[in-house]
């Protein structure tokens, strides 16, 4: 059983003997290696030894640095792959307009039906969600139509009031933004095992984003992060608690469907990021198996 270790105290990391020792001042705590798939660090005073950050790369560890205000800024994502990176490149650099174009357009279509099931989960009107499912038919090769944003706009409005606004300082984008980033960094630890570049994205394509594919293919996944904020809205006060920062973390070892399949997140965010490779391989866009949020999985 893989877990998700959150460390907020402590004085330093280190491994011996394929332990991650946690050392307290006055006390020990051990975890074994090979048991953990996430590992977030809320202590900017803490001291990681380099023989520890190299370990964790070699055990595929996910590990995820939080800042002073306590959000996740960055995170350790192994080089040394099973996958031929160089390969796997040459693959992305030669992708075609169109064929990223269609990749895009079953991501934002799985993105809006998974809102539709947030939203119907919420309690919704079923005309609101009958049109998200419209939406979600509607969207064109490259989303040409711009039903991503009508459906946000639709989304956001539905799910949180009216008055709500993404992007302000309220305890609701701190948890949605500290969700997001967890599964931004569960989607960009995958593609890095599976040896793909995370600059170059599908539709995403700053400059200055090292992260643009991962932010392609996290899209579809928003939704749990909105799942668990409106599950846990009596929760959220002024900031985040330890505890609600440990329910965030654990967004990806909830279930999911994937391929008709249900399975943990974190291993249906593997699943999808192969099939991305199998659909490359074979220019088969309906081969991308993309995860989708049931109702009673969440």
């Amino acid at each position: 059983m893989f877990r998700t270790v959150f460390i907020t105290k402590g004085q330093y990391l280190t491994v011996k003997d394929e332990w991650l020792l946690i050392n307290y001042g006055d006390s020990v705590k051990k975890v074994p290696l090979i048991d953990i798939k996430n590992l977030f660090i809320d202590n900017v005073y803490i001291n990681i030894s380099a023989y520890a950050l190299q370990k964790l790369a070699k055990y595929g560890i996910n590990a995820i640095l939080c800042d002073d205000t306590h959000l996740p800024c960055s995170n350790l994502l192994p080089i040394n792959t099973h996958y031929k990176p160089y390969g796997v490149l040459k693959k992305q650099i030669a992708l075609t307009d169109a064929f990223k174009n269609l990749l895009w357009q079953r991501i934002v279509k799985a993105k809006i039906i998974n809102q539709g099931t947030a939203l119907k989960m919420s309690g919704t009107g079923t005309k609101v969600c009958e049109r998200m499912q419209q939406l979600a038919q509607e969207v064109l090769s490259g989303d040409t139509g711009n039903r991503e944003g009508i459906a946000a706009k639709m989304f956001f409005r539905n799910f949180y009031g009216c008055d709500f606004i993404r992007f302000e300082n309220d305890i609701i984008n701190i948890a949605l933004n500290y969700g997001y980033a967890v599964i931004r960094s569960s989607v960009a630890r995958s593609l890095c095992a599976y040896g793909y570049n995370c600059a170059l994205g599908i539709h995403h394509i700053s400059e200055t984003n090292p992260f643009n594919l991962a932010d392609d293919l996290m899209e579809p996944l928003r939704p749990l992060a909105d799942i668990w904020v409106w599950q846990n809205n009596e929760d959220l006060v002024d900031t985040l608690t330890k505890n609600n920062k440990i329910g965030l973390a654990n967004i990806i070892n909830g279930d999911i469907a994937c391929g008709n399949k249900i399975m943990k997140v974190h291993n249906a965010v593997d699943k999808y990021i192969a099939s991305l490779t199998t659909a490359i391989d074979n220019a088969d866009v309906n081969k991308l198996i993309i995860p989708i949020i049931g109702e009673k999985f969440v």
